[in-house]
């Protein structure tokens, strides 16, 4: 990574923070859909960067692949961190797995409770609780789903066969190139 994209990585997570600061403060559901959307323009742009980074060993790791070498260790790396790091990378940072998992169960038994006074005030408290409810479960979803796509490519890590590498060979040149086009 040059300098200068360096400087500019900087500048962006500043410009972010910036962002995050004055949707926090401001509390305003525009504010925050404007910074998420920056948050995913970031994502793309760092995807790309990162495909930069490793394109020399992209393309090593594609002629393997292609021509049925033997992968190195490298080749094995390139092609986890085109696929799956940034999973791995995730699931290293989140830390409030444990913290949602126990928010749910708190909220199914308090469901169960306030279902046992129906009534017109205590069914628009159990929306309440359903909506929370709803909010959370696709963070679990996510977290779960990101260890299920890291478990996956290691048991094909280890049983590529003609078809599977060709597969891969063109996943990497996608990923690759794709995004240049």
């Amino acid at each position: 990574m040059t300098n200068a994209q360096a400087d500019q990585l900087c500048e962006t997570v500043e410009a972010l923070k910036q962002a995050a600061t004055g949707a926090l403060d401001q509390q305003c559901p525009d504010e925050f859909e404007q910074f998420e959307k920056q948050l995913n323009r970031f994502d793309t742009a760092l995807r790309e960067t990162q495909q930069e980074l490793w394109s020399a060993e992209a393309q090593t790791a594609i002629e393997h692949l292609e021509s049925g070498s033997a992968l190195t260790e490298g080749d094995v790396e390139v092609i986890r961190t085109f696929l799956v790091s940034d999973a791995e990378h995730y699931l290293a940072v989140e830390n409030n797995f444990n913290g949602w998992l126990e928010e749910l169960r708190r909220l199914m038994d308090d469901m169960a409770r306030r279902a046992e006074a129906p009534g017109r005030e205590p069914v628009g408290r159990l929306r309440g609780v359903v909506k929370d409810a709803i909010r959370l479960v696709p963070d679990i979803r996510n977290y779960l789903e990101e260890r299920r796509r890291i478990e996956k490519f290691d048991l094909a890590l280890h049983t590529f066969d003609a078809t599977s590498r060709a597969m891969l060979a063109r996943v990497l040149e996608e990923q690759l190139h794709g995004s240049h086009r």
